[in-house]
């Protein structure tokens, strides 16, 4: 290459630090709104084995020792009885969300 066409080379290609580039005028055109499809889809049919989602909560340990204790004392498990005071508080909680997809193997 020449030194000609290196220099029209070199003055093609954009400056490498932020000082040197131009500024340019912002964009006037708002962006354009995404709606969430999830604030537009419908639920699901309740009762038909959804996909489950974890769900984290903090509570204190006093209560959480406490709700371990009620659910040994009724033989179930803590989702079980977590669900159940959902339900009680107007959730639409069937039996078999409750009981969920894995059920006790028989020994």
């Amino acid at each position: 290459m020449t030194s000609k066409k290196l220099g029209d080379l070199l003055r093609s290609v954009p400056p490498a630090t932020a000082g040197e580039a131009k500024q340019q005028p912002p964009a006037t055109a708002p962006a354009p709104v995404v709606e969430d499809p999830t604030l537009t889809r419908k639920p699901p049919p309740i009762g038909l084995f959804e996909s489950e989602v974890p769900l984290q909560v903090l509570i204190p340990a006093s209560i959480r020792k406490q709700l371990a204790f009620k659910a040994a004392e009724e033989g179930q498990s803590l989702r079980a009885l977590v669900l159940r005071a959902i339900r009680s508080l107007g959730v639409t909680v069937t039996e078999a969300d409750i009981k969920g997809k894995r059920g006790r193997r028989n020994a």
